[in-house]
């Protein structure tokens, strides 16, 4: 048995953290056809390995009301499939739920679509081999309940059981408790062979075997979504499964760190571009620079990272040289530092400051203002949401002490 685990495609869904005004045209088209692209390349490769089935676990668009373009785009791989003889088993997850009223929902016969209550699927290969399947799709946005009950126990007339489910490992009183939520033991107590997980971006495994797997979405869409993304591979040798992360983005987002002593501004803008150079990307990369400085830096440079005037100096320069470096800057960060206040006795009130300002339940009361729209909320729950958020304040607050020091007035 071979099959390929994939989920959390996105089709159609746009970038996010880009200086949409800053952006060269043709940039701009690669980014719009990067999900596409990762999707069509799981395809291929399902063609090529010849696998026995393709498991597409939630969220194969990035809303419920999907475009024509991606609708197509859907069916026509799914065609392809088809035509291989491999099969295809959907599950929709929060993004693109739906009510299932058809097993094939008018896509191509080869396609099985889980209804909204778990139901079980079967496929017989060519070798005789019987898998099972459970799975269900998502209804409505939230999920509450934990649907890992309705699951049945793996059966005894399959030679393997697999589930599919678009959720999140967490407690009920947390904010993933809307998407299906469920305990790791609850999983294992099901005797499946494997478990297909969806939701989560990052892909990672959940037990020592490496048979409970996120596989992660195939394309990140923001910095927080950086690293390789693709798919997973699973191949069974007698009743043993060994699982490999294939990866297929054409965009890899990454975080560089770079260390400088440059304290002019020009300077630092040459710098950057520099450093980026020596990268020697192989594929395009979108890439949020972390500037590491070696002494404080003056209220200009200061100002200008935390305005976005450096960025656009830098993606000035960057528009003409980003197909020779295989890179786009979509952010300029300055890392927190020890020494980010001049004087000793400044900095003293400033981690003073910062110890009663930058915390989450101040941030929790601040963000209530969002609560009213679900991407904003999930978003700003995320850790490196809020690490970023509090950096960037950071900065903010870095920056006025500096303009008390130099002008002796706050400006």
């Amino acid at each position: 048995m071979k099959f390929i685990h994939t989920a959390d495609l996105h089709l159609d869904s746009p970038f996010q953290g880009l200086q949409n005004d800053s952006l060269p045209e043709q940039l701009w088209q690669q980014i719009r056809q990067s999900t596409f692209q990762s999707f069509e390349r799981i395809v291929d490769e399902a063609i090529n390995q010849q696998v026995d089935f393709v498991l597409l676990v939630g969220d194969l668009f990035d809303r419920n009301e999907q475009s024509v373009a991606a609708t197509a785009f859907l069916t026509e791989q799914l065609n392809r499939l088809r035509d291989h003889q491999i099969d295809a088993f959907i599950s929709f997850g929060n993004h693109d739920y739906a009510t299932i009223d058809s097993p094939h929902l008018g896509y191509p016969d080869n396609t099985h679509i889980f209804s909204n209550q778990v139901e079980t699927k079967r496929i017989t290969l060519t070798d005789g081999t019987v898998v099972a399947i459970s799975g269900f799709s998502f209804p409505n946005q939230w999920v509450k309940q934990p649907m890992i009950q309705d699951y049945p126990e793996a059966v005894a007339n399959a030679d393997w059981h697999i589930g599919m489910l678009h959720g999140s490992l967490d407690s009920l009183k947390s904010s993933e408790a809307n998407y299906a939520p469920f305990t790791l033991q609850a999983l294992k107590s099901k005797r499946y062979d494997y478990w297909a997980l969806g939701h989560i971006h990052k892909r990672q495994s959940l037990d020592d075997q490496g048979v409970i797997n996120y596989s992660g979405n195939i394309q990140g869409r923001q910095i927080n979504e950086s690293g390789e993304k693709g798919y997973l591979l699973i191949q069974s040798n007698g009743h043993q499964l060994r699982t490999t992360f294939e990866p297929t983005a054409p965009i890899i987002w990454q975080r560089l760190k770079m260390s400088t002593n440059q304290v002019l501004l020009n300077d630092l803008t040459g710098k950057i571009l520099e450093y980026l150079s020596k990268q020697h990307f192989s594929q395009l990369h979108f890439v949020r620079v972390q500037i590491d400085a070696k002494q404080s830096l003056n209220r200009e440079v200061i100002a200008a990272i935390s305005n976005g005037d450096l960025l656009e100096l830098v993606q000035q320069q960057n528009a003409m040289s980003w197909q020779q470096l295989n890179c786009w800057v979509t952010s300029i960060q300055l890392l927190p530092s020890k020494h980010i206040v001049a004087h000793q006795f400044d900095q003293e009130l400033f981690d003073q400051a910062k110890g009663q300002t930058l915390t989450i339940p101040q941030l929790s009361n601040l963000a209530k203002v969002f609560n009213q729209y679900p991407f904003i909320k999930e978003d700003l729950a995320s850790k490196a949401s809020q690490k970023d958020i509090f950096d960037q304040t950071t900065l903010i607050m870095a920056e006025n002490i500096q303009n008390v020091n130099e002008d002796g007035v706050d400006q």
